[in-house]
């Protein structure tokens, strides 16, 4: 003799064991609505003991939204990324909304991962890795779904933006290096060149150039430690600057292990060494590396407002917010002010 198979609970079955509207089963489990924390506790119970669960997805063919917004990211191995990215996830749950995460590796094909996305109805996205083709952002816009770039070009149309200022990161990398005496300088570029690291290595070039000074490219394979260890080598032999930028904090961490390690250069007697990020390692007393801070926690909020803002009115003008930036002296620059 075979079981009888339980018949799945629905929202009437919630609805009637707790006593309340079923309307008021779905603002409950999910936690929007207005409604009083007795009756909201009293469908929660009532759920829990029939072992009834919202099904957003289902939900989504008739409201056109799932609750979902999607994160479309790479690098999640570097520091600054999986921070940005966590702090994006938490800024989304307490908005009532859900992410879901996408990884894009080199190479692999962006507009792919977005369509996906959309076929799950998400209420919005945001995009840290690479710039999307004008053809997706447009689709998106279409459907109604709002886009945000971090840290993209801002000049892409369609979307909102949440970006560092890049010209004043190149200056401000320049002024904390000559406030140190700096006097030649060097730029640590990679070849996997991003939107934002593209930027601020060219914003620190344009500012030696226009303090009169030289500088010299030295160019790495990735954004990576290993790579600022190999620009060690070549930067000892090519180079004779004695102030250094490079453009990661990771970069930066390789760079001075290659130099100190290596070739016995002194920092920052020798050279002085700026990186980019200001991740938790360079705080590290092995390295207390002299940085610049771009704050993820608030470029996180500001993207997950800016969603919001667009849910609420589609047809508002698009928005860029700027990343605040600050200089952050350790023992890599001569001025070791924090």
């Amino acid at each position: 003799m075979t079981d009888t198979p339980h018949k799945k609970p629905t929202s009437f079955d919630v609805a009637k064991l707790a006593g309340v509207h079923r309307s008021q089963v779905s603002r409950a489990l999910s936690g929007q609505g207005r409604m009083s924390d007795e009756t909201r506790q009293k469908v929660i119970d009532a759920a829990r003991e029939l072992g009834y669960r919202v099904n957003f997805l289902a939900r989504s063919l008739q409201t056109s939204s799932s609750g979902l917004v999607g994160i479309v990211a790479s690098r999640l191995d570097t520091p600054y990324r999986a921070s940005q990215v966590r702090a994006a996830a938490r800024e989304l749950l307490a908005n009532g909304y859900t992410p879901i995460l996408v990884t894009l590796e080199g190479g692999e094909d962006q507009t792919g991962l977005v369509e996906r996305l959309l076929n799950y109805s998400v209420s919005g996205m945001m995009i840290t890795s690479g710039t999307p083709p004008s053809a997706i952002i447009e689709e998106c816009a279409q459907l109604n779904v709002p886009v945000v770039l971090i840290n993209r070009d801002a000049n892409m149309r369609g979307a909102d933006g949440v970006l560092i200022d890049i010209a004043a990161s190149g200056q401000m990398a320049f002024d904390m290096l000559r406030e140190g005496g700096g006097t030649r300088f060097a730029v640590l570029e990679p070849r996997d060149r991003t939107y934002s690291v593209l930027g601020r290595a060219q914003a620190f070039s344009d500012a030696c150039m226009a303090a009169g000074v030289s500088v010299d490219a030295i160019p790495t394979d990735s954004q990576d430690y290993e790579s600022g260890l190999a620009a060690a080598d070549l930067f000892v032999k090519n180079s004779g600057a004695d102030s250094v930028f490079c453009t990661t904090d990771l970069l930066a961490l390789g760079f001075l292990d290659g130099l100190r390690l290596a070739h016995g250069v002194r920092v920052p007697d020798d050279v002085q060494v700026v990186g980019f990020d200001d991740i938790p390692q360079a705080g590290w007393k092995s390295y207390q590396l002299s940085t610049i801070r771009q704050c993820y926690e608030a470029a996180a909020v500001d993207a997950v407002e800016l969603i919001l803002k667009r849910i609420s009115d589609p047809a508002r003008p698009h928005e860029i917010l700027e990343i605040g930036i600050s200089p952050r002296h350790r023992a890599t620059t001569r001025k070791q002010t924090t």
